[in-house]
């Protein structure tokens, strides 16, 4: 079917820039350079009225894009002109008259073309010239054959219209079918995180806050160990219930998982947590980086959680990284450089899951991704802009 919209196209675009006003310029000039040749070369006594009614002619032709039936019968009156008063035969007219007609049986249907069909044959037949039957045959080929041409011409415009107005019922349709079939899925998986993942999650921080009362004189290392576990885990309870309403109606209630303003503050808790986990993280952050979209800002916020999360469990305790965000013209530039003390970079790859998450991320956004090691240390990198309109 779109195939069929294609070709009709291409049939018709031609015919649809004849008929269209922007076309007028360059057919006045074509046809008055028409109208000169066929006087000069064709004709063997053209006077100065011949030549008035020959560009007259032509130059009506051009209201037809607005007021086609006036044109055409204009056209029409100035045929009859040079009929009774031309002396080397109009036929430039006769040609201007013709185009005149296929130009409003293209554009309209019913009446119209028929009575200026009509008036073009009578003009033919109250100027008999060689006879009667000669008139006659002149009339019905000069009114006829335009109007069937014209007429054909309107079917096939009329048909490559039917067309595109079926490939967009087609394509709205299939539109339909494929974001009801998204939220079919969205559905599905934001219930098993409600049903499966929240309900562990949520398991979990509930027996670590027992846990919590339940070990009062506890080594402060283990109650601090646990205090993390159990914040991070209502966190974590936090962002599935975000994920699972947004999963549900995307568009919903505007529901984000962080606010743009809130970005340099997550930054620096993830930051932190780095820290405590023995990590030596060094960090500038720029102040513009709250000013960002939000999608932007969640996407530096997990470059973030990802890249510090790698270096903990990659580079180990003791290990030294440098995190640097800035935004300039629009773009922000996301670094993190880490350095283990020891041999605990093994078995870090560019093309882990969570890396592979980034690279989408930020690609989605129109950003580019570097990821890569540095000879006893890792390098990871984003260059993004901050005016992302990608709906999550």
């Amino acid at each position: 079917m779109m195939w069929g919209v294609v070709e009709s196209t291409g049939m018709t675009r031609g015919i649809e820039w004849l008929l269209d006003g922007r076309s007028v310029p360059a057919r006045l000039v074509v046809l008055v350079a028409l109208a000169v040749g066929c006087l000069l070369l064709l004709t063997d006594s053209a006077d100065t009225l011949d030549w008035v009614i020959a560009l007259v002619a032509v130059t009506v032709t051009a209201g037809s894009v607005r007021w086609p039936l006036a044109t055409s019968l204009l056209t029409t009156g100035v045929l009859m002109v040079g009929f009774e008063f031309g002396h080397s035969g109009p036929v430039v007219a006769k040609v201007a008259a013709a185009i005149a007609l296929t130009e409003l049986a293209a554009r309209h249907h019913g009446w119209r073309p028929w009575l200026a069909a009509g008036v073009l044959a009578g003009a033919y037949l109250l100027h008999p010239g060689e006879g009667v039957a000669a008139a006659g045959y002149r009339a019905v080929v000069m009114a006829g054959l335009p109007l069937l041409i014209g007429t054909l011409l309107r079917s096939a415009r009329e048909s490559t219209e039917f067309a595109r107005r079926q490939a967009r019922e087609i394509s709205q349709r299939r539109e339909s079918e494929v974001a009801a079939a998204r939220a079919l899925e969205r559905t599905a998986i934001a219930r098993e995180l409600h049903d499966l993942i929240a309900h562990h999650v949520s398991s979990t921080v509930l027996r670590v806050g027992v846990a919590r009362h339940a070990l009062p004189d506890a080594p402060p290392a283990m109650l601090e160990v646990l205090d993390d576990i159990h914040a991070n885990g209502k966190s974590t309870l936090t962002d599935l219930r975000k994920l699972v309403t947004i999963l549900r109606d995307p568009h919903g209630n505007d529901e984000s998982f962080i606010a743009p303003a809130d970005v340099p503050d997550a930054i620096d808790t993830a930051v932190e947590r780095a820290r405590r986990l023995g990590v030596r993280v060094k960090s500038e952050i720029d102040a513009d980086v709250g000013t960002v979209d939000a999608l932007t800002g969640l996407t530096l916020l997990r470059l973030t959680q990802e890249g510090l999360a790698n270096t903990v469990k990659h580079a180990g305790t003791g290990a030294e990284a440098r995190l640097k965000v800035t935004v300039r013209d629009g773009m922000v530039d996301f670094a993190l450089h880490d350095r283990a003390t020891h041999a605990a970079t093994n078995g870090r790859s560019p093309h882990g899951v969570g890396l592979i998450g980034l690279r989408e991320r930020v690609t989605l956004l129109g950003g580019d991704f570097e990821a890569e090691s540095t000879g006893g240390g890792w390098h990871l990198a984003a260059h993004l802009p901050t005016g992302s309109r990608v709906s999550l």
